[in-house]
């Protein structure tokens, strides 16, 4: 994923269970999943795609990872919960980037959040939540996170960037998004319950 210039994204993972699971630990409406060729997905989801209340996501595989993207939603941080579910049994782990509220890294195992990371202003300063938010710090050192200061600069001055960091991050778990199936082949697709609807 780094290095790839993904736009602003709304990713949920979970390891060792079907993207169809992965959705509906999500809250997808049943009625919408099918597995769709990219035609099929514009034809029938396309005008959800910028649309608030469109809740539009697509699923698949990366390794032993299940991987879901959300189309201009954000319900992987809208629903604290969500990730909590999808960790059950397993880890999951969400990431988020938009200008407003900033890089998200959200690390689950059983049910519980292990590492937190929110940031708008680089990672020293980032809030950390969970039962162990400083899990990831030595990785993170060895990518050249400055921890122990404020200088870390999330636009880019520093050797990663944040969102850099957290894409290397989840990569060293094993996390990944093949191109191919988010441009070419058929996954599989569907609507999310809006938060409030659960």
């Amino acid at each position: 994923m780094y290095d790839r210039n993904l736009p602003l994204l709304c990713l949920t993972f979970a390891r060792q269970i079907s993207a169809r699971e992965l959705l509906e630990r999500m809250g997808v409406d049943q009625s919408t999943v099918a597995v769709r060729g990219p035609d099929d997905f514009h034809d029938e989801l396309g005008d959800l795609l910028d649309s608030d209340g469109g809740y539009v996501v697509s699923a698949g595989h990366y390794g032993s990872w299940a991987w879901a993207w959300e189309h201009g939603s954000w319900k992987c941080v809208e629903d604290r919960g969500l990730v909590l579910r999808a960790s059950i049994g397993t880890a999951a782990l969400v990431l988020h980037a938009n200008e407003k509220p900033g890089e998200v890294f959200w690390y689950a195992e059983d049910g519980r959040l292990i590492t937190g990371l929110y940031t708008t202003t680089g990672l020293a300063s980032a809030n950390r939540t969970g039962s162990d938010p400083h899990r990831f710090d030595t990785e993170m050192q060895a990518l050249g996170a400055r921890l122990e200061e404020d200088e870390y600069d999330p636009l880019g001055d520093g050797p990663l960037g944040v969102l850099g960091m957290f894409y290397r991050l989840a990569e060293n778990l094993g996390v990944g998004l093949p191109l191919d199936d988010l441009n070419n082949r058929p996954v599989l697709s569907g609507r999310l319950l809006p938060p409030a609807a659960r």
